[in-house]
């Protein structure tokens, strides 16, 4: 790699500031915050897989929240990723005689997580995520290797801001929220005399005009995750319904962390999502040729390393990137993914859609051709960038979906399980499902333990021992039996310590 003038006034940064020895690819904990419906299960395992294929070091963590009392943790417990983890949550949104609110769940949960991980949080950098992401690179503490890669659209100069996470330095992606908590009485929320209540417009909209991945040192993530807590349940009560349900979590965000001093390098190039939005990583993909030339639609799923490329994509709720007169479009919309594509002996959706008026059926290669040609209806309908990203967008998630469940079936299947590329993607009205106020569907075809192999079939999926497995891995970390780099819930190392417990006692 050739050294340019980012990546050399990188290199001084790192060498004459104190606090930003290197720290290693493996010192962070990516976690993320779901339900433990069938909606949220499949996107845990393909964001948990998409990490494994890229090359993803570190842990992993799933927080749910509100379980039912017969969920199976065994289930959520299988991943393909190595170092995974499921972290049990009270039901928040269901406390102290509140009303049902979907949004409590983020921040109060992981500020559970970081309070109460079994075993405790040991690495140096935490990464949140959502749920409906797919890794495309990795994330390392240090950033992007190639420093020409970082994109940032603020006010300062490029050379002034850093990737690198470091205690009193986080980082996260540019969203188009704006800097509205400005005007909220930030007195009553923060409390008087807070830092929250000094921000101004500029800095709110520099600093904390963003959204997940937030990227923070974990003593960081400690200040910042308490406050957030608490401020998104005053945000409701003092601002009431006049915030947006997300923007009420979301600023809640970005008032905590001011209340901590703890400005963010709110950069770019860590995400694409809506095709038609500012501030994310579409310049890699609008000039795909010039960059990383990683078309998946037309080749090979796995991304090339260190590649000139967005490091996630947190996929929309629609994209529609190939239009047909007659039917409107071959459709990805993730709540019209069937909550079962992991069971055994589901068929992996292919590349058939119907939103309620009839199917359709392409392949990939059809989706680029049609997106991306002049003649094209999405290029006479949209500019031709809209098309050409969706097309990109819709290829890379389903491709990673259907590698993610050939993966999972390969590690937890008996032989024979089904491998069929010929499932669909159908509106909720299509499968006859409810959906809740947000259009995610209630229910649909669970996943089963059909065709699993013997020694998952029967495991137990219980709250009870999924905490047992916890406290036996923390009690293997704690004596030096295994290592906290390589411990996992689902590791045979945590399963023979909970065997072995539970046949002495």
């Amino acid at each position: 790699m050739r050294p340019t003038v980012l990546n050399v006034a990188f290199a001084l940064f790192m060498a004459n500031v104190p606090w930003v020895d290197g720290l290693a690819d493996d010192d962070i904990h990516i976690v993320f915050s779901t339900d433990c419906s069938g909606y949220q299960n499949w996107q845990a395992e393909a964001l948990a897989y998409s990490a494994l294929m890229v090359g993803q070091q570190g842990h992993i963590t799933r927080i749910v929240s509100n379980c039912p009392d017969d969920a199976d943790f065994a289930m959520m417990r299988r991943s393909s990723y190595p170092n995974y983890h499921v972290h049990i949550t009270p039901k928040f949104s269901l406390d102290e005689g509140r009303e049902y609110f979907p949004y409590y769940n983020k921040p109060l949960g992981v500020d559970h997580w970081i309070k109460n991980a079994v075993p405790a949080v040991s690495q140096s950098v935490v990464v949140l995520l959502d749920p409906d992401m797919v890794f495309v690179q990795p994330i390392r503490p240090d950033g992007v290797k190639n420093k020409d890669y970082i994109l940032y659209t603020g006010h300062r100069k490029k050379s002034e801001v850093s990737d690198a996470v470091r205690e009193g330095h986080p980082v996260g992606q540019q969203y188009l929220i704006g800097s509205g908590w400005v005007n909220f009485k930030r007195d009553l929320i923060c409390g008087p005399g807070s830092p929250c209540t000094t921000v101004s417009h500029d800095t709110a909209n520099e600093h904390y005009a963003l959204g997940p991945p937030y990227l923070l040192h974990r003593e960081d993530a400690k200040k910042v995750f308490d406050a957030w807590a608490k401020f998104v349940i005053k945000v409701r009560e003092v601002q009431g319904r006049s915030v947006a349900d997300m923007l009420s979590e979301m600023f809640a965000y970005c008032l905590g962390a001011a209340h901590h001093e703890l400005p963010h390098d709110r950069l770019d190039h860590f995400m694409v999502s809506n095709h038609r939005a500012d501030g994310e990583a579409w310049e890699f993909i609008d000039k795909l040729e010039e960059y990383s030339n990683f078309n998946p639609c037309m080749g090979p799923q796995v991304p090339p390393p260190d590649a000139a490329l967005p490091l996630l994509v947190h996929y929309p709720g629609e994209v529609i990137p190939y239009i047909d007169p007659g039917m409107g479009g071959w459709k990805f919309h993730k709540k019209h993914m069937p909550q079962n594509i992991y069971d055994c002996k589901a068929k992996i959706p292919g590349w058939t859609s119907d939103d309620g008026r009839g199917p359709v059926t392409v392949t990939p290669e059809q989706i680029w051709t049609q997106a991306t040609s002049p003649s094209s209806k999405c290029s006479n309908k949209h500019q031709e960038t809209d098309c050409k990203r969706q097309a990109w967008v819709a290829c890379y998630v389903q491709k990673t979906i259907q590698q993610s469940i050939l993966a999972y079936k390969a590690k937890f299947c008996k032989p024979g399980y089904s491998v069929e590329l010929d499932g669909s993607l159908l509106h909720p009205a299509v499968m006859h499902v409810k959906v809740d106020p947000y259009g995610a569907p209630l229910s649909g075809t669970k996943q089963t333990r059909e065709g699993l192999k013997d020694k998952y079939a029967g495991e137990d999926g219980s709250k009870e021992y999924h905490k047992k497995l916890q406290r036996e891995r923390a009690f293997a970390v704690a004596s030096g039996g295994v290592s906290a780099s390589s411990s996992s819930d689902n590791s045979p190392v945590a399963a023979a310590a909970a065997s072995s417990s539970s046949s002495s006692s």
